[in-house]
């Protein structure tokens, strides 16, 4: 399965800077993914999830909007493990290779922000390790309604180590639907991992993203 590519152009997308809560914002001027695949086999999932980005000079934002029937989770202090119950990831690296040290950046339906670090030389959980002591500077938000729960991201590229976010970046957009009754959970992505039990952390599989002004 061939890894996805993306390109977007930085502009100053004012139309963001006029809500306080840019979920508010007109998201349909920005062009969405295709939804995301079930990361083991890249089919469909049973409650979509659509992503947007777009790019300004200071931030990369990114918007997930995602069917939900029963949106819920439970922990509510940051740097909790909310991976364990329902969320959303972007993990992302600067440059075009294969990332061994990536950002990894979670919000679940209360809008509880997990962040760090990942050393990942080898694809390998034994030797993978996590650093939650990095506690950068970004934004979220969220709301949820019968349909399901939307979220955004506001990244300042100076967060993720860059000056201006131009040039070419490896990264993956996530989610895991794990429904509160027990049963089986689904876990999809933008660029399917093609492992299976799924597992994210697979930095070769990460997109293509290229910023261009």
């Amino acid at each position: 399965m061939n890894i996805p590519s993306l390109e977007i152009t930085q502009q100053q997308h004012s139309w963001l800077s006029e809500h306080e809560n840019p979920l508010k914002a007109d998201w349909s001027t920005i062009r969405p993914f295709l939804p995301l695949h079930h990361t083991v086999t890249g089919a469909p999932v049973r409650q979509a999830t659509v992503v947007r980005t777009c790019a300004t000079p200071t931030h990369l934002w990114v918007h997930f909007d995602c069917a939900d029937t029963d949106a819920w989770a439970t922990l509510a202090q940051h740097d909790d493990p909310i991976y364990t119950e329902e969320v959303v990831e972007l993990f992302i690296a600067a440059g075009s290779d294969t990332p061994t040290r990536y950002y990894e950046l979670e919000v679940n339906p209360l809008n509880v922000r997990f962040d760090g670090i990942i050393h990942n030389p080898d694809e390998v959980r034994a030797t993978l390790t996590l650093d939650t002591t990095w506690d950068p500077d970004w934004c979220s938000w969220v709301e949820i309604d019968p349909a399901g729960w939307r979220c955004v991201l506001s990244l300042p590229w100076s967060t993720l180590g860059a000056t201006d976010g131009l040039g070419s970046w490896r990264l993956n957009f996530y989610r895991i639907d794990r429904p509160r009754d027990g049963t089986a959970s689904e876990q999809s992505s933008w660029s399917a991992t093609l492992r299976d039990p799924a597992d994210f952390h697979i930095p070769s599989r990460f997109g293509m993203l290229r910023v261009t002004t």
